[in-house]
C-alpha cells in the first residue's frame, strides 16, 4: 500500500526525472511481484486494479509512456490472470481505457511495449468485435506467443525470456476463444496436417505425467491444465478433431485419463472423440426431456425461468444445480443428459460467450442435435436486454436457431418457450367457439335446453340430477361430470349451464 501511495503521488503531480526513475524501479518491482500467483490476490485486495486504471488515464502516463508504460501494462496483465481481477478490470472498462492509449503506444514503435499491450487486449476483450478492431495486433501477438511456447518447452525448467510455459499456454487459451485466431494458428499445414495441432498433441504427450504425479511441480501441472483447454477447443471443431483422432497414442492416453476422477476437460475431449468414432445410432424413440445449458453467472435467472416453465408444462427438466454438486467431474453427468434430451434450451448471455467450456458444450449439443426435432429441438433464450452474439463461435453455431428475446416478464418468456416447443394446451376459447356454432343458448325453462345440450356430450359422460332452489323460480337442470370424464366433456358441461336469478341471467 505504501508503494501504491508513492506511485499515486508521482503520477498525479509534476514529477522530476529523479523521482520518475524511482517510480519506474518500484513499478518494475511490482511487475515482478505480481508475476507470482500468490501475490496477485494480495494486490487485488489492496486496490491496485482501481489505481492502475487511474494511472493509465493520467497525463504523466501519456507523457512518460516510454519509461513507465510497459511495467504498468504488464502489471495489468498479471492481475488479469486472476478471475476476480479479470472481472474487476472488465467492470472498470479497462479495455476501453487502454484503447484510448493505442495511438500513443503505436507511436513509440517499441516491440516489448506493443507485445505487452497486445497480450492485455487478448486478456481483457469480452467480444470478437473488440478483438476485430485490433485483429492484426492480436494475430501478431498470438503468433509470437506460439513461437515462444515452442522455444520455452525445450528448456529443462520450461522457462524462457522471463516466461514460464504455463503462462504462455494460459494466454493462448484466451486468444483461442476468437475463431479467427485459432484458425490462423492451425492453418499452417504440411501434407494436409496442421503442424500446430501436431505440436500441441506431442507437447501433451510429453507433459501429461504431471497429472499422475502425486507431488507434481505446480507450474508444470498448470501448463498441462491450459494445454488440455487448448486441445479441448481444438477438439470442438470437427475439421480439427479428425487429426487428433488420427494420433492413436493421444487417444489412448485421453481415454485412460478420462476414466480417472477430477479430469473434466479430459472427459470432454474424450466425449468429442467418441462422437466421431462411435458407430452406434441413437434410438429414435426417446422419452421427452429438456436439458438446460447456461453460464453460472446467470444461475438466478435460470432458476426463476425453470420455475416458470414447470408451471406451464410437465416435461421433465434436467438442470445441473438440481442433480449434481459442482465438481471437477461435471461432464460425466452432463453429456449423457445432453444425448438423451429431446429439447435443449440455451440461456445465452455475454458471460456465456466468454466461457470456453460453453463453446465445447454448445458444439457437443449441435453435434448431437440430429436426432431432435429440427424446429423444436433447440431453443435459444436471451438472458439480457438487447443481446447480441459477442463471440463469433456462438453466432456461427446459433445464428439459424429460434431465439426467444429477453423481456421483463419472465412468465411471458416461459410461455414463448412453451409455444416454441409446442406443449401449450389449446385455448379454451376454441371450445366456446365450437359451442356457439352448435348450441342455441336457452334458459332451463326452455323445453329443449337439456335435450339439445345432452346430445353434444357422449352418453357415457352424462350424470343428470334435479335440484331445487328457493332463490330460483322452479327447478333447474344441472349437468354433473364425474372425475373420470374427459376435459372436453367437462368444458362442454360448464359452458352450457344457464339460469335466471332476480331478472338476471347467470352462466
Amino acid at each position: 500500500m505504501s508503494l501504491q501511495e508513492f506511485i499515486n503521488n508521482c503520477l498525479n503531480e509534476h514529477v522530476s526525472a529523479r523521482v520518475l526513475c524511482v517510480a519506474t524501479c518500484i513499478l518494475t518491482l511490482l511487475w515482478n511481484l505480481t508475476d507470482k500467483l500468490a501475490m496477485v490476490s494480495i494486490c487485488i485486495d489492496v486496490g491496485y486494479i482501481q489505481k492502475l486504471i487511474q494511472w493509465i488515464r493520467t497525463d504523466t502516463f501519456a507523457s512518460h509512456i516510454r519509461v513507465i508504460g510497459n511495467p504498468i501494462i504488464c502489471i495489468v496483465y498479471n492481475l488479469s490472470r486472476d478471475k476476480t481481477g479479470l472481472k474487476q478490470f472488465r467492470t472498470e472498462k479497462a479495455f476501453d481505457i487502454l484503447m484510448e492509449r493505442k495511438q500513443l503506444i503505436n507511436n513509440e514503435n517499441n516491440n516489448d511495449l506493443t507485445d505487452s499491450y497486445g497480450r492485455v487486449l487478448i486478456a481483457l476483450a469480452t467480444s470478437d468485435e473488440q478483438s476485430e478492431e485490433n485483429k492484426k495486433l492480436i494475430l501478431n501477438t498470438t503468433e509470437n506467443l506460439y513461437q515462444l511456447c515452442k522455444k520455452t518447452d525445450q528448456q529443462d525448467d520450461l522457462s524462457s525470456d522471463g516466461y514460464h510455459l504455463s503462462e504462455l499456454l494460459e494466454l493462448l487459451d484466451r486468444a483461442f476463444t476468437n475463431t479467427y485466431v485459432i484458425k490462423h494458428i492451425l492453418e499452417d499445414k504440411i501434407n494436409e496436417q496442421s503442424t500446430a495441432i501436431q505440436y500441441f498433441t506431442e507437447l501433451f504427450l510429453s507433459l501429461y505425467g504431471a497429472l499422475l504425479d502425486p507431488e507434481p511441480d505446480e507450474l508444470e501441472k498448470r501448463a498441462v491444465k491450459y494445454l488440455l483447454r487448448i486441445l479441448l477447443q481444438i477438439s470442438s471443431y470437427p475439421e480439427y478433431l479428425k487429426q487428433l483422432i488420427d494420433n492413436h497414442q493421444f487417444c489412448i492416453i485421453i481415454e485412460s485419463l478420462a476414466n480417472r476422477p477430477k479430469r473434466d476437460d479430459v472427459k470432454r475431449i474424450w466425449c468429442n472423440i467418441q462422437q466421431i468414432m462411435s458407430t452406434n445410432e441413437r434410438k429414435k424413440e426417446m422419452l421427452s426431456k429438456i436439458y438446460i445449458s447456461y453460464d453460472y453467472t446467470d444461475e438466478d435467472f435460470c432458476k426463476e425461468f425453470v420455475k416458470e416453465l414447470r408451471k406451464r408444462m410437465t416435461i421433465p427438466i434436467w438442470v445441473d444445480y438440481e442433480n449434481v454438486d459442482l465438481s471437477d467431474d461435471m461432464w460425466e453427468y452432463i453429456s449423457p443428459n445432453i444425448i438423451s434430451a429431446t429439447v435443449v434450451i440455451i440461456f445465452v448471455s455475454t458471460a456465456y460467450g466468454e466461457n470456453t467450456d460453453k463453446f465445447q458444450e454448445l458444439s457437443y449439443i449441435i453435434s448431437t442435435n440430429k436426432s431432435r426435432d429440427e424446429k423444436k429441438g433447440l431453443i435459444v433464450v436471451a438472458t439480457e436486454p438487447n443481446f447480441t452474439f459477442n463471440r463469433s463461435w456462438m453466432k456461427d453455431l446459433l445464428h439459424d436457431k429460434t431465439m426467444v428475446s429477453y423481456e421483463n416478464n419472465m412468465g411471458q418468456m416461459a410461455w414463448n418457450v412453451c409455444e416454441q416447443i409446442g406443449v401449450l394446451e389449446k385455448p379454451r376459447i376454441k371450445c366456446l367457439n365450437w359451442l356457439s356454432k352448435n348450441v342455441r343458448r336457452k334458459t332451463p325453462q326452455s323445453d329443449d335446453f337439456s335435450a339439445r345440450t345432452l346430445k353434444l356430450i357422449p352418453e357415457k359422460d352424462k350424470v343428470y340430477s334435479q335440484k331445487e332452489s328457493s332463490q330460483m323460480g322452479g327447478s333447474t337442470d344441472f349437468l354433473l361430470v364425474s372425475k373420470t370424464h374427459s376435459s372436453q366433456s367437462i368444458v362442454t358441461g360448464l359452458m352450457t349451464q344457464t339460469g335466471s336469478v332476480s331478472g338476471s341471467t347467470w352462466v
